[in-house]
């Protein structure tokens, strides 16, 4: 299975495609770029497509970024993937941010981390031995920190929220945690790590795809609580 991922929920837009069934990485294109991802990501995997040897009628199947993101950056996305799927149906997949960063980062536990705001990160903790994919939450570090008790051994930050989170609040890590960082080009978000993920997560209609927001939900339930 050929799938086309695209990452479009941070600063870096990403477009990349895997072969599954070879278990090579086609091609990937990334871009740190401070235009808006819809001036950017149709070239790209129009540049990819050609540079591969296909065209979209190829694709056995999209993935793409579904959140935590910026707001738009995800919008464009799932835009592109649909407008790119929906002419022969084919299967997409959306993955979550958070498990797409983790999937590069190695084996064992691993503490995904996207900043928000204030104390605020989007948080998951992945183990790729199982085939469980969480999308991951919003929480302040009092909340993140009072889940790593339940940690031991080591575990692997990656994310662009690691460094802060870890230069805030390292003395506060269980002492039966030992970390360690990616290194820091592998903690941006990267459509190599969405076509990995699509396995695991299982493919449905473009029309399934929908954003998670996370913080939009966490907003909702703080208004629901008053």
């Amino acid at each position: 299975m050929r799938i086309l991922g695209i990452d479009t929920s941070g600063k870096t837009a990403s477009v990349a495609i895997l072969d599954t069934e070879k278990k090579i990485l086609l091609g990937e294109h990334s871009i740190y770029t401070a235009r808006t991802h819809s001036q950017v990501i149709m070239p790209i995997c129009k540049d990819l497509l050609s540079a591969c040897n296909m065209t979209v009628q190829d694709v056995d199947g999209f993935a793409v970024s579904v959140g935590p993101g910026s707001y738009t950056g995800l919008r464009i996305g799932i835009a592109a993937v649909q407008g790119m799927a929906m002419v022969n149906q084919t299967p997409c997949a959306g993955v979550s941010t958070l498990a797409a960063l983790a999937s590069r980062a190695g084996g064992g536990n691993i503490l995904a981390l996207i900043h928000a705001r204030e104390d605020l990160f989007y948080y998951g903790i992945y183990d790729f031995s199982n085939r469980i994919i969480p999308a991951g939450t919003l929480a302040n570090h009092a909340e993140i920190l009072e889940i790593l008790e339940s940690y031991a051994g080591h575990m692997t930050l990656t994310g662009d929220g690691a460094e802060l989170f870890m230069q805030n609040y390292a003395e506060m890590i269980p002492d039966a945690l030992e970390v360690s960082f990616v290194p820091a080009v592998l903690r941006l978000q990267s459509a190599a790590g969405i076509c990995t993920c699509a396995e695991y997560v299982g493919f449905g209609t473009p029309a399934d795809l929908t954003a998670n927001y996370l913080q939009a939900v966490q907003i909702q339930k703080k208004k629901g609580e008053k």
